[in-house]
């Protein structure tokens, strides 16, 4: 019984993964239209070398068939910047909770925002504090 379970199994795995194999047609190798499109980005180099000056403005005017059939995005905003809060909760719980390691993770994170970093140490000297009388000061006797 076990093994016509296994058998079962393996021939759905080989079924399910020549189903995938079966479906290539996104992935057809068309050395023409490659050809075609590195034509038109080395007629734009070409023309940039020779005017270094050229702007994507002035090549709008100027020579419009250089950027026919290219898509142009006219952002360059990225998500590499740096942040300046930190993520789920502020630097003062960082180095509240953290310590030492939470100062410098809010230093590295923040990219060193002073605002940030000084609520980090805030936080972190607070809670030593708090650790350090509650190691003198036991009300209850626990420890």
């Amino acid at each position: 019984m076990k093994t016509k379970l296994n058998l079962l199994l393996i021939l759905l795995l080989c079924i399910t993964f020549s189903g995938f194999a079966a479906t290539t047609a996104d992935l057809e190798y068309k050395e023409q239209s490659i050809d075609n499109e590195f034509a038109k980005i080395e007629k734009l180099e070409k023309y940039l070398a020779i005017h270094p000056e050229a702007t994507l403005e002035s090549i709008k005017k100027t020579n419009p068939e250089l950027l026919e059939g290219f898509d142009l995005i006219a952002t360059t905003e990225t998500n590499f910047s740096p942040t300046k809060e930190m993520p789920i909760v502020g630097g003062f719980w960082w180095g509240c909770c953290l310590g030492i390691v939470g100062l410098g993770l809010v230093y590295f994170i923040t990219d060193n925002d002073r605002d940030q970093v000084r609520q980090a140490l805030w936080g972190c000297i607070i809670a030593t504090l708090l650790w350090g009388i509650g190691g003198f000061w036991d009300p209850f006797g626990w420890f």
